[in-house]
């Protein structure tokens, strides 16, 4: 069994609604998805907030950003906070 002792909230900026669901799954290959909601951002941009929580041996933040930036359908990310669980 994986050990979690990092949750991190994260926001991501989509290029197309229709992806979310791309994304979502893109993400539970990168880390645990503890949860995730949808809100309206500006100019009619979607944005997926998530938490994942990830055990510290995964890597960096960078690293898991930049992971979670070539998954399909992803504009840009935001990392919001970082704690140990």
């Amino acid at each position: 069994m994986v050990e979690y002792n990092v949750a991190v909230d994260i926001k991501i900026f989509l290029e197309d609604p229709k992806t979310v669901s791309n994304v979502i799954a893109g993400l539970g290959k990168i880390a645990k998805v503890r949860n995730s909601s949808e809100e309206d951002g500006p100019f009619g941009i979607r944005i997926l907030k998530a938490t994942l929580l990830l055990n510290d041996d995964a890597g960096g933040m960078e690293e898991i950003e930049e992971k979670i930036r070539q998954i399909e359908g992803v504009s840009q990310v935001e990392v919001e906070n970082v704690t140990r669980v």
